[in-house]
């Protein structure tokens, strides 16, 4: 069985992101030119990610969604952890789920004995 890992960058000041879940100043390390061998082994290791909707939103607002993960090389399940699931916007990239306990159950299923990843603060303080 796969383990339940939180995978964040972090600035030297200790900030994961900046106002509004901006991750702008993270991605100006990682370019398409020059892949980052940690995150591509992370990666790898992966099978489902468990993030918050918090984080979802500024994702569909900043960076294309589920489809910016990874600069668009993840192709795994995205499980969006809510307290509103009936708010939840029509996505076929990501499922909704309530609960923390149902979530990382979900997730770790879904992830078929690979990692599943945490995104957020929020969600790894938690889960």
């Amino acid at each position: 069985m796969g383990k339940i890992i939180w995978h964040i960058t972090m600035s030297l000041d200790g900030f994961i992101a900046g106002p509004e879940h901006s991750m702008d100043w993270a991605f100006d390390t990682f370019n398409d030119a020059q892949p980052n061998r940690l995150g591509e082994e992370v990666m790898k290791e992966t099978g489902a990610i468990l993030g918050g909707r918090g984080g979802y939103d500024a994702a569909h607002a900043r960076y294309d969604g589920v489809d910016g993960i990874y600069g668009g090389r993840w192709t795994g399940p995205v499980f969006v952890l809510t307290h509103h699931r009936q708010d939840a916007p029509a996505d076929p990239k990501a499922t909704f789920v309530s609960g923390v306990e149902e979530a990382v159950a979900t997730a770790r299923d879904a992830a078929g004995g690979k990692n599943v990843e945490i995104f957020g603060a929020n969600v790894a303080r938690i889960a």
